[in-house]
């Protein structure tokens, strides 16, 4: 059965990435498709992080393709985070791709527990990932990420993130000692310290609520 770039779309068509419940092509993330005779080469680029998904994806593609005629078949499974719609009229954040807000209107529910493996869970999956830790009155990410020490600040304005198991990581608790030092904080100060600080670019970040 000979094969060409239009079976080889089709054979796409019918296979179902088992994450967003819709095909390759749907998804646009087939790319480069090369077929020299019974030879096929291609690129599935997942636009989520899935590294843990890339081996089955790519078994997946290739007994299909095989199944549809083609003889060599190459697959390079990737991904590659992108950014989701967000409502009419919120701004973007420069460089930051996505925010998952962890909220709740009680404490004490897991709220830190939550952000902080969904972080991880992430960061595993191939994400660059940071977590903002907006609990100002009662910080916990230093101690759940076992983070010590304090920021710096390169230019006096902003700091730099701490990092901790490949994940970047800002917090009121790395500027305060959380278990003796009391903190007086205003309504009017919250905001500007939780802009103060700006992790370099991730493709996620996690945010801790209060």
């Amino acid at each position: 059965m000979s094969v060409n770039e239009g079976s080889v779309q089709e054979a796409l068509r019918q296979l179902v990435d088992p994450n967003t419940g819709k095909d390759y092509v749907a998804t646009r993330s087939v790319r480069n498709i090369k077929v020299s005779g019974s030879d096929v080469a291609l690129e599935i680029e997942l636009g989520y992080p899935g590294k843990s998904q890339h081996e089955p994806i790519r078994r997946q593609v290739t007994q299909a393709l095989k199944a549809a005629g083609a003889g060599s078949v190459s697959v390079k499974v990737s991904s590659k985070v992108v950014s989701h719609a967000v409502q009419r009229g919120v701004k973007l954040v420069p460089g930051i791709k996505n925010i998952i807000a962890v909220a709740s209107g009680k404490g004490g529910v897991g709220k830190s527990t939550t952000a902080v493996n969904l972080a991880l869970a992430l960061a595993a999956e191939g994400a660059s990932v940071g977590v903002l830790d907006a609990d100002i009155y009662g910080p916990s990410q230093p101690m759940m990420l076992g983070i010590a020490g304090r920021p710096e600040s390169k230019d006096g304005k902003s700091l730099e993130p701490m990092e901790g198991h490949g994940l970047q990581a800002i917090s009121i608790g790395f500027l305060i000692d959380i278990a003796c030092t009391p903190y007086a904080s205003s309504g009017s100060s919250v905001l500007p310290s939780l802009d103060s600080g700006r992790p370099e670019m991730p493709s996620i970040i996690g945010c801790d609520g209060p």
